[in-house]
């Protein structure tokens, strides 16, 4: 054990431990593409439970998956489904959950028997985006083409706007 009381030992595992660390956290650095796609009925984290969305609209909001994912390391997990119930925003956190979204990814969930939206938070943006901010941007970005039915609009616009959002204000 007199090997470890030496300096140079010390430095030594000191330099290894710090580089182990440095690598580690290199591995899972936003934009490392961390999220990985894998379940079939949410491929890329969007799934049309309702049959409601176009096919061009899912790829596209597949795509703008991909591409948030390996520019930021975050999605936006979108689900449309016949809920009903009141209780949306619980539901929302279910799903999310479900999806495997993280502390910096948000989720949007389209209840189209229930008429009724709801966009939610990962926990790591809670400061930065509110709850009232969700309100206001799924209120802004999704009422009108939600309500002339066009649910693929709705969510287009919607991930448009929190790309944008994510662009501007997301801390990497």
């Amino acid at each position: 054990m007199k090997l470890f009381k030496r300096t140079g030992v010390a430095v030594l595992l000191t330099v290894m431990m710090i580089i182990l660390a440095v690598g580690i956290g290199l591995a899972r650095r936003p934009g490392s593409g961390g999220h990985v796609a894998t379940t079939q009925d949410a491929p890329w984290f969007v799934s049309d439970q309702a049959g409601v969305l176009s096919s061009s609209g899912i790829k596209q909001l597949e795509s703008n998956n991909r591409s948030l994912d390996s520019s930021m390391g975050v999605v936006i997990g979108c689900l449309t489904c016949n809920y009903g119930k009141a209780d949306l925003g619980n539901y929302a956190m279910e799903q999310a959950e479900k999806m495997g979204l993280g502390a910096n990814d948000f989720m949007v969930v389209l209840d189209i028997s229930g008429e009724n939206y709801w966009l939610i938070q990962g926990s790591g943006l809670t400061d930065l985006f509110t709850d009232d901010d969700c309100a206001a941007y799924a209120h802004e970005y999704m009422e009108e083409p939600f309500a002339k039915g066009d649910y693929t609009q709705a969510l287009l616009s919607l991930s448009d706007a929190l790309t944008q959002w994510y662009q501007t204000h997301y801390l990497a």
